[in-house]
């Protein structure tokens, strides 16, 4: 496959809505948290949070981000694509290429914030 087809088909799937939040679980106490959304763009849900606490807002912000960064992964140039579409189109545009993608299919870290759903 061709590299103007691979971005072609990258580019084709729709952007994921994510946001990197730090939240102040406690004076002095900080926490990133990873959110999307997806059907309705007012409602965010937890898609990954830190399980332990900093304490300072610009260590957990740098944190939440290197997350952000593995989360999304060697596409980060193209923004974080949804999974499905993107195989789906690199599947239509190469059919004899074997399926091998490794999607990060990591639960979210469970500490003292909990993933749900938070209202944007």
């Amino acid at each position: 496959m061709s590299h103007s087809t691979l971005v072609n088909a990258q580019l084709s799937a729709p952007l994921r809505s994510l946001a990197l939040t730090v939240e102040e679980t406690s004076p002095g106490e900080f926490c990133w948290r990873i959110l999307e959304s997806r059907a309705n763009p007012q409602v965010f849900e937890s898609v990954s949070c830190s399980d332990i606490s900093f304490a300072a807002y610009d260590t957990a912000l740098a944190t939440g981000y290197g997350e952000l960064q593995r989360l999304i992964g060697p596409d980060l140039q193209y923004g974080p694509r949804s999974e499905e579409d993107r195989q789906v189109d690199l599947f239509t545009a190469a059919p004899k290429v074997a399926a091998g993608g490794n999607p990060d299919k990591r639960t979210a870290m469970n500490g003292s914030l909990k993933p749900g759903t938070v209202a944007a």
